[in-house]
């Protein structure tokens, strides 16, 4: 995970969000209204999602699932051993063992 990531503010991590959200339905050939059908999200809720980057997490969860990717929440929070900001560096030996 890149550390520039937590440098966008919510506001713009969800405009992002939302963007891609709307690029996959396009890109599926799907309006609003047959996206809406198909995840059991209102038309008014998607619009707004699209327009705003507002959305519950459940629709999102959703919208996801109507627009096959439910697999990106996966990677939500996911712990990469390799980078853990947290975890202490280990200690470099000195000298070694006897």
């Amino acid at each position: 995970m890149s550390v520039i990531a937590n440098l966008k503010s919510p506001k713009q991590l969800r405009v992002q969000l939302a963007q891609r959200a709307r690029e996959l339905r396009l890109s599926r050939n799907m309006r609003q209204t047959d996206l809406a059908e198909w995840s059991g999200v209102t038309l008014a809720s998607i619009r707004r999602f699209e327009k705003e980057g507002e959305i519950s997490l459940k629709n999102l969860m959703l919208i996801a699932i109507a627009l096959n990717r439910a697999e990106d929440f996966e990677k939500v929070f996911y712990l990469d051993e390799d980078i853990d900001l947290f975890k202490p560096a280990p200690k470099q030996r000195q000298r070694a063992r006897k």
